[in-house]
C-alpha cells in the first residue's frame, strides 16, 4: 500500500488551505495554493476516471494564457503527483489523479484556460480551450506510465492565439474550403506527437484509422482496424468480414467509426458512424486454403468531411519493390492484445518495427511458407512484445514519406502461441503488401 505519497499531499494541502482559491474554470478540481517566496503560487489539480480493467498510462494536458514571457524557455512544469486506485465493490474501478502545475510566470498568474485527462475535456471545453484575453498560449503536457512509474512531460507555445472555431469544419476541397493533404497531421490543434515503443497514442495523432465493428445476433462487437484514403473509401483486411466458420459478414451488419479513440466511446465528440455502401474483397482472396489477397476496399455510404481527428492517409501509388523497402521501420496502431494479457486496449497504441526480405522471413519459419506469397510482406523484432496482435488485423504499415504518412501495408496474420492460442511475436507478421492493388484500389476511388 503505498500511503505516504498521499499522506504528503494531503499534509500539504491541508496547511496551505489559508493560501488556496479556487480556481474559476475548474472548481473543485483545480485550486492555485502559494508554497513559499521562492516557489510561488502553483495549481493542484484532482481528478478521477474509470476503467474496466488496470489502466497502466495516463496523459494530461493544461492550456493556459499569460500576458507576458519574458523566458521563453521556461514554459511552466507539469508533474504528476499521485495516482492510484480506489478499492470499491463497484464493477468499474476508479482511478484518482493528484498532478501539479507549477507557472511561468508569477505576476499576474496565467489563466488556466483548459484540462484533459486522456484526452477528455475535464475542464472547460474545444471551443473555450484557450479562451482568455492575455495574448500568449501555451500548452503543457504529461504522460505517465504507473506501471514503469516513468513521465515525460513537454511544453510548447501554442502559435495561433485562438484555435479555429470549429475543427469539424477543416474539409477538402470537394466542399470548397481549406483544402486538407493526405498524411499530415492538424498539428495546430493536436499538441503530442506519437510517443513510441508500444505507448498510448494522443488523440487525432493517427487520424486515419478506424474501426471496424460487426453485428452477431443483436450484438455489436469490435472486428478489425482500417486505414481511411480518401474521403469515401477506406482499407482494411479481407478476413476482417468473415466469422469463424468462414461465412461472410452481410454488409448492413457492419459500421466503421472514423475519429474513434477510446473503443469504449464510440459517440466521444469529432468521432462519426458511417455505414459501408459497399465491402469488396479482392477476388483472389481464399481464407479456405492460404491467406493471399487478404485484402478489403470499403466504399462508404457519404462523403466525409476532413476534420482534425479525421484525415486520410497517402496511398503509396507509384511501382515498388519489396526489397525498397527492407530494412526501413514502418508504423502501425490499433486497439489490438497488448503485454499485459488485455485482449483490446481500450486506448489505440502504435508500434515501429522494421521490414525483413521474404527470404530472412522463409528462413525464420517453415510455417511462412505457407502465408506469404508475391503480394505479401514481413515485418517486426520477434521480441514478444512489440507490434501488431490480435484485434490489429486490417490496420495499415505507414511510412513517412516527404512528410506525409503513407500507406504500404495492411497488417493480415501472423503464427499463433501454442500456449495462448493468440498472436507470436517472437515471430514475424505477414502483411499484404498493397502496391499490387493500386490500380483495384483507385477504381473504387474514382
Amino acid at each position: 500500500m503505498r500511503l505516504f505519497p498521499s499522506l504528503v499531499v494531503f499534509l500539504t494541502f491541508t496547511c496551505l488551505t489559508a493560501l488556496r482559491f479556487q480556481h474559476p474554470i475548474c472548481p473543485g478540481t483545480l485550486f492555485n495554493v502559494f508554497v513559499d517566496p521562492n516557489i510561488g503560487w502553483i495549481a493542484l489539480g484532482f481528478g478521477w476516471t474509470e476503467w474496466a480493467h488496470t489502466l497502466h498510462n495516463i496523459t494530461i494536458t493544461v492550456n493556459m494564457a499569460v500576458t507576458d514571457l519574458p523566458n521563453s524557455t521556461y514554459l511552466g512544469e507539469l508533474k504528476m503527483l499521485h495516482f492510484h486506485k480506489l478499492l470499491t465493490t463497484l464493477p468499474k474501478q476508479r482511478w484518482n489523479v493528484v498532478f501539479e502545475v507549477k507557472f511561468p510566470i508569477q505576476d499576474p498568474l496565467p489563466d488556466i484556460t483548459a484540462i484533459l485527462l486522456n484526452g477528455d475535456y475535464i475542464c472547460s471545453t474545444r471551443e473555450n480551450a484557450f479562451n482568455s484575453t492575455k495574448p500568449i498560449k501555451i500548452q503543457l503536457y504529461m504522460e505517465y506510465n504507473d506501471h514503469t512509474k516513468v513521465q515525460k512531460y513537454t511544453g510548447k507555445i501554442v502559435t495561433r492565439p485562438t484555435p479555429r472555431p470549429d475543427t469539424e469544419m477543416i474539409v477538402d476541397n470537394k466542399f470548397g474550403e481549406e483544402q486538407v493533404e493526405c498524411g499530415t497531421i492538424d498539428h495546430d490543434n493536436i499538441f503530442q506527437s506519437l510517443v513510441l515503443h508500444g505507448m498510448t497514442i494522443t488523440r487525432g495523432t493517427w487520424p486515419w484509422l478506424v474501426s471496424i465493428f460487426s453485428y452477431v445476433g443483436p450484438r455489436l462487437g469490435f472486428q478489425c482496424g482500417a486505414t481511411l484514403v480518401s474521403n469515401k473509401v477506406v482499407i482494411t483486411a479481407a478476413h476482417c468480414f468473415f466469422d469463424r466458420y468462414n461465412r461472410k459478414i452481410a454488409t448492413e451488419d457492419v459500421i466503421l467509426i472514423l475519429g474513434q479513440h477510446n473503443l469504449k466511446r464510440p459517440h466521444d465528440r469529432g468521432t462519426k458512424i458511417v455505414y459501408p455502401h459497399s465491402i469488396n474483397i479482392h477476388v483472389n482472396y481464399q481464407k479456405r486454403n492460404t491467406i493471399d489477397s487478404d485484402i478489403a476496399v470499403v466504399v462508404l455510404s457519404e462523403v466525409i468531411r476532413f476534420t482534425t481527428f479525421i484525415r486520410p492517409a497517402c496511398l503509396w501509388k507509384e511501382p515498388s519493390s519489396k526489397e525498397s523497402i527492407v530494412g526501413l521501420n514502418g508504423v502501425t496502431a490499433g486497439w489490438g492484445r497488448d503485454e499485459h494479457g488485455n485482449f483490446f486496449t481500450e486506448l489505440p497504441k502504435k508500434a515501429e518495427i522494421p521490414v525483413v526480405s521474404d527470404e530472412t522471413c522463409l528462413r525464420s519459419h517453415d510455417a511462412f511458407s505457407k502465408i506469404t506469397s508475391e503480394v505479401t510482406f514481413c515485418a517486426g523484432w520477434r521480441n514478444g512484445t512489440d507490434g501488431p496482435c490480435n484485434g490489429d488485423s486490417g490496420g495499415g504499415l505507414m511510412f513517412s514519406r516527404e512528410g506525409k504518412w503513407t500507406l504500404r501495408g495492411v497488417v493480415s496474420t501472423s503464427l499463433t502461441d501454442r500456449q495462448s492460442n493468440l498472436c507470436d511475436l517472437k515471430e514475424y507478421v505477414v502483411f499484404t503488401d498493397i502496391v499490387t492493388f493500386t490500380s483495384w484500389i483507385e477504381a473504387f476511388m474514382d
